[in-house]
């Protein structure tokens, strides 16, 4: 299969007060035909601002691109002048957003936005954008499709809205598909319908899927590679198999860890990934990560860490592999010196909530430090 797309080097810079802030940075992956590509990361890694990027849905005047969005052969999307992207999207580009009550407009019919988008970018005459839209409607189990036509988004429930909203995306019959947390304003029930539902819809066409949550569970379910995000930069990059089965970096390790299933044992506390993501205006110089790391060390906090292929005793042949770690081949020895020692952690995260808090201390207060020194440097 070819890559539908492909993203290269991208950064995505906004302009503020306080100066530049780059939201993501440096940011590689591609697409192919038919595939599934979660972006997976806690809120502000820059997850939906990857996608908005994609589509460049954000401000002109104040957001500055660089790197390359290629689609579909070499169309640099970055580069397309306004018009030519403004047909690009809603056709060749479908999106998905989080919540379907802003991506729908309150004062009109369903069935007048449906068939406005197909007229808008297909050659149908109005008999046959409305016969479409019934179509997309019934493809997406909505019931009485023809009664939804002439209902408002008000009238319909949570669950039908975002179907909605998804026959929205594909009426068109995009080749690129990208879903910004589709289910997370959902209860679980309709959220389970809703990826049954698009992983049905995934077999009846060859379109790409750009799949963006911060819930592992939804990625296990629906994706087939899957990239995990922190602070802007990718830190992993590999297929959702290996990610659950050989996680190389912490910050991976340390979700997986910290996440429930049916295994959890109910009398024993989760770990816990300690401190918080520091933001954006005080990015530390090295790994991203080491202020909140078990395995940190000096190292890690000299120089910016490259993405490279990893190459631990667990590696998976064949399979791509991508990891932002210094130390990723070295953690499953120490994890074991550690279960050897006695340990309670998991993956080197401390399950008590005291403990974890003081964990990265020495990370911690390294970071304090190189904050300090930079601002007595302005001054």
């Amino acid at each position: 299969m070819s890559n539908l797309l492909e993203v290269a080097d991208l950064r995505t810079s906004f302009a503020t007060e306080d100066g530049v802030v780059t939201a993501v940075d440096g940011v590689s992956f591609s697409v192919e035909r038919g595939e599934v590509l979660g972006i997976v990361g806690e809120s502000g890694c820059g997850k939906s601002v990857t996608a908005e990027s994609i589509m460049r849905l954000l401000d002109e005047d104040s957001t500055t691109y660089e790197g390359e969005v290629l689609f579909d052969g070499g169309t640099d999307l970055l580069n397309l002048p306004d018009d030519e992207m403004r047909r690009f999207r809603g056709g060749r580009l479908g999106m998905i957003f989080q919540d379907p009550m802003s991506s729908l407009n309150p004062v009109y019919t369903i069935g007048n936005q449906l068939i406005e988008a197909l007229r808008t970018h297909t050659d149908l005459d109005k008999k046959a954008a409305y016969s479409r839209a019934v179509e997309m409607l019934t493809l997406t189990r909505i019931p009485d499709p023809e009664l939804r036509m002439k209902q408002y988004p008000h009238q319909l429930s949570g669950g039908q809205r975002q179907r909605v909203v998804i026959a929205m995306a594909l009426c068109c019959e995009p080749d690129l598909i990208i879903a910004d947390e589709p289910t997370t304003a959902l209860d679980v029930t309709t959220q389970a319908k809703i990826l049954e539902l698009m992983a049905d819809l995934r077999h009846k066409s060859d379109a790409g899927t750009l799949f963006i949550t911060h819930d592992l569970g939804v990625v296990a379910e629906i994706c087939d590679r899957v990239i995990v995000m922190y602070l802007g930069q990718v830190i992993e990059d590999t297929d959702v198999h290996t990610l659950f089965n050989t996680p190389a970096h912490p910050y991976t390790r340390g979700l997986l860890a910290s996440t429930p299933s049916v295994e959890t044992d109910n009398s024993q506390d989760l770990p816990i990934i300690p401190g918080a993501v520091p933001t954006l205006k005080q990015v530390p110089y090295g790994c991203r990560f080491a202020a909140r790391c078990p395995f940190a060390i000096e190292a890690c906090r000299e120089a910016p860490v490259e993405l490279r292929e990893y190459a631990g005793e667990d590696a998976v042949e064949g399979v791509g592999h991508k990891v932002r770690c210094i130390r990723a081949e070295e953690i499953p020895g120490l994890i074991a010196e550690q279960e050897r020692r006695g340990g309670e952690s998991a993956d080197g995260f401390a399950t008590d909530i005291a403990e974890a808090e003081e964990a990265p201390t020495e990370a911690a207060e390294h970071a304090e430090a190189e904050m300090k020194a930079a601002e007595e440097d302005q001054k």
